[in-house]
């Protein structure tokens, strides 16, 4: 009886879901001054949410105030050289992010905050001296450079000239080495070509540093790559049929790993370069004397 009664419920329940029954139509016609309804009440939530978000802006900007100098001192903006303004602008934002959604604020909990995502705060820290500022201080692009993140790929231009104008060159491997970690966990998985004017892995392939804004030619990167040693290595890689074909092509691709032949597919930073008639003879002749190793 009880497997009978079971098959029963489940052949029910496989009608219902085939066959809607009255009162699940009327459920339907009904729906609709329901949903009229939600409509308002959504629109109530909203601008009640707008509301709640301005109220939240301002207790964070007032409680800010009466806890500005401790804030500051806790976010070590006071080493930067910061304009009270500035500081200011800079501990609302962080505070904003820091108290989430609670609904009060306590000071010893958003230090405790600070102090558990002082990597990601630093990064904005950075990001909003930049913002602020048209011209940054020693001391103030020393800590911009070291906490700067994947914001580099948005701001090494910036930087880049910040260096140079402060003629602290010695930041700029710091620089390079956050530009190449960021761009291949972020950007893409190749790195570009080294400029030889920046040394930033920033070529483009129409021969623009979007780092220094050079317009490079190709003397200059055949010099600054040692072209030559390149041919060597490609002729060592590549087959014979490869190389001749290149011959007859008149140029190759170059990126960041080195060359490759016109008939392989082309990468979006692959730089197309042409040969010249010396650098022909010199893929010929490297040609010959793999033939006889």
């Amino acid at each position: 009886m009880a497997k009978k009664g079971a098959a029963s419920r489940r052949k029910k329940k496989t009608l219902d879901s085939v066959l809607p029954s009255h009162s699940t139509r009327a459920e339907e016609v009904g729906q609709e001054g329901i949903n009229s309804r939600n409509v308002a009440s959504t629109r109530q939530s909203k601008q009640a949410r707008k509301s709640s978000t301005k109220r939240n802006v301002v207790e964070t900007e007032s409680w800010v105030d009466r806890y500005l100098d401790e804030l500051v001192e806790a976010f070590n903006l006071d080493m930067l050289g910061l304009s009270p303004e500035e500081s200011r602008y800079i501990v609302v934002r962080l505070v904003d992010i820091l108290r989430g959604e609670s609904s009060s604020l306590n000071k010893e909990s958003i230090k405790r905050r600070f102090n558990r995502y002082i990597q990601q705060m630093n990064q904005l820290i950075a990001q909003h001296i930049l913002e602020l500022r048209e011209e940054l201080t020693v001391n103030q692009l020393e800590f911009v450079v070291n906490n700067i993140g994947e914001a580099i790929l948005g701001y090494a231009p910036r930087l880049y000239k910040e260096v140079m104008r402060l003629g602290r060159a010695d930041l700029l491997d710091v620089l390079r080495n956050v530009w190449r970690t960021y761009w291949v966990q972020r950007k893409y998985h190749l790195l570009p070509v080294t400029c030889p004017r920046c040394g930033f892995d920033s070529l483009m392939p129409d021969l623009v540093c979007i780092v220094c804004g050079a317009v490079v030619d190709e003397k200059e990167l055949k010099q600054f790559v040692e072209f030559e040693k390149l041919l060597e290595d490609f002729v060592k890689q590549y087959s014979e049929e490869d190389v001749q074909k290149t011959l007859v092509y008149g140029y190759l691709y170059l990126n960041s790993l080195g060359l490759k032949p016109p008939t392989h597919e082309r990468d979006k930073l692959d730089l197309e370069i042409l040969l010249t008639s010396k650098e022909k003879d010199l893929l010929k002749t490297l040609l010959e004397k793999k033939r006889g190793e």
